[in-house]
């Protein structure tokens, strides 16, 4: 343990109802969360692991949420260890 509590990502003000990719800068999927929930909750939590489960290396990662009848959003983020 080191104090620093749990490796995850939230995302937040989501939609009830998306889908959230995340890759890497070269462009491989490294991971898909299905978020569907009640209006109340919003938040995602990833883990920071892969499809595989493995630990995910530093750097630049993309996601793009997609929303069914809202739309797409695209972002950035860095994971530094």
């Amino acid at each position: 343990s080191s104090g620093r509590g749990p490796r995850e990502i939230h995302f937040i003000n989501l939609p009830s109802k998306c889908t959230i990719r995340i890759f890497n800068v070269a462009g491989t999927l490294i991971d898909v969360i299905e978020h569907d929930t009640g209006l109340s909750n919003g938040t995602a939590i990833w883990d920071v692991l892969s499809m595989e489960n493995l630990s995910i290396s530093y750097g630049l990662y993309l996601y793009h949420i997609d929303a069914p009848g809202i739309g797409t959003h695209t972002g950035t983020f860095a994971i530094i260890k």
